[in-house]
């Protein structure tokens, strides 16, 4: 049976593509790749977002495994601009006449 972990990236700079991490995301990089020391992984699956990326370097390295980019792990994009009631919008993505 495979397992999989799904991590959601370390504490960065903002939510845009190129956001990095800040010190602490990136100490907390480093704590996940100690989380995961002795739990055997296969592949190291991430979005081809910076912070995502940043996210899972420590642990590919001490896995000795390449990242694997996958577009389809981007995010969504709800709006070209700003939106002051964000939440409410999101909620109609997800609210269904059942």
């Amino acid at each position: 049976m495979k397992t999989y972990y799904i991590v959601r990236h370390c504490q960065a700079d903002g939510q845009a593509k190129d956001a990095a991490l800040t010190p602490q995301g990136i100490a907390q990089s480093h704590e996940l790749a100690q989380f995961f020391s002795s739990i055997h992984l296969n592949q190291i699956i991430s979005s081809p977002y910076k912070r995502a990326i940043q996210t899972t370097e420590p642990l590919a390295y001490a896995k000795q495994l390449e990242i694997k980019i996958d577009e389809r792990l981007s995010e969504r994009v709800l709006s070209s601009k700003p939106i002051d009631n964000w939440y409410e919008k999101l909620k109609l993505r997800f609210t269904y006449d059942l």
